[in-house]
């Protein structure tokens, strides 16, 4: 196990090759580790096997014998998994790597607690088999674009509406252009549209902690250089009206963040600019929206499935 400085090295070194979801990566790991340590300490739980390695960036909290082990940003992530390198040498790396976790909370006396574990990710298929694990769905509906519910004369017309009013541009905000500042912008934007509709007191509280806007910002920035984030938009007349964060690649993208005006919110921007988005993606062949945790109406209303993540726990006793 390793911890503080040594888990922070390690981490900045993992190879470009590592396979990953993106609330796993570097970008996202070091970020939650250097703006947030309200939510613990850096870790590391790493198992070898020569050149090959199984990993999980963990948060640790707490004193011995009620501290806590999470995954490195938790509970912001909506997608985890462990990171494994050399992927094809795995071998028994995912089931040894389980049994340090275990170890390492049986000897301090913490509890292990990962959310948002991919369904289908190898370390979920090595818990399932464990009756030590606690497994618990949480609902992460899914999109497919080409089949997404939306009525094309419903839609144009909400277009003509919003459009009498100026200019309608859509666009990608992404690359270079994603910056630190641009990250912390959206942030803010959101925050204060959240505050006018009076629902500020509804954010989590981890989202409103100081050092939030800059993790969300270097973890966008860093994604982006690696085209594994890109702002979706909706500008009347130049000025944004609505806003999706995604993370992941192109192809495969998970909305992770959305932010409408206040001003506007008679016209739907923020239903405008998803169902632009899923019309676009659908062009492109990408197979799947990922929206998420939670099972807001606006992703059911527009044709999204029952598809869950799960929540593991590890009590030691």
């Amino acid at each position: 196990m390793l911890r503080s400085s040594d888990a922070v090295e390690f981490v900045k070194n993992w190879p470009a090759e590592i396979t990953a979801t993106e609330f796993c990566r570097p970008e996202w790991v070091l970020s939650a580790w250097n703006s947030l340590p309200e939510l613990g300490k850096p870790a590391v739980a790493v198992v070898r096997d020569d050149d090959a390695w199984a990993a999980a960036a963990l948060t640790e909290a707490g004193e011995p014998g009620a501290g806590t082990l999470a995954f490195a940003g938790q509970p912001l992530g909506d997608e985890h998994d462990l990171v494994l390198h050399r992927p094809d040498q795995a071998g028994e790396l995912v089931t040894a790597l389980v049994g340090l976790l275990e170890d390492v909370a049986a000897e301090g006396g913490k509890k292990v607690t990962l959310d948002a574990l991919a369904p289908d990710g190898r370390l979920t298929r090595e818990l399932r088999r464990s009756p030590q694990w606690a497994l618990e769905a949480e609902a992460a509906p899914v999109i497919t674009p080409a089949l997404a519910r939306v009525n094309a004369a419903r839609h144009a017309r909400r277009m003509r509406y919003l459009g009498g009013r100026g200019s309608l541009t859509f666009g990608v905000v992404t690359g270079d252009e994603l910056t630190v500042t641009e990250g912390e912008r959206f942030l803010r934007t959101r925050f204060e549209n959240w505050t006018r509709q009076g629902r500020i007191d509804q954010l989590p509280a981890v989202e409103r902690l100081p050092g939030f806007p800059h993790f969300m910002g270097t973890m966008m920035c860093g994604l982006a250089q690696r085209n594994m984030a890109r702002l979706w938009v909706l500008e009347l007349d130049g000025l944004r009206i609505a806003e999706d964060l995604h993370v992941g690649p192109p192809e495969d993208p998970l909305l992770y963040m959305r932010s409408y005006s206040t001003d506007f919110r008679k016209y739907s921007p923020g239903r405008i600019l998803l169902e632009e988005t899923l019309g676009q993606l659908a062009a492109r062949d990408c197979a799947r929206l990922r929206t998420g945790r939670g099972d807001e109406l606006y992703k059911l209303d527009a044709g999204a499935g029952q598809e869950c993540v799960l929540r593991a726990e590890f009590a030691p006793k």
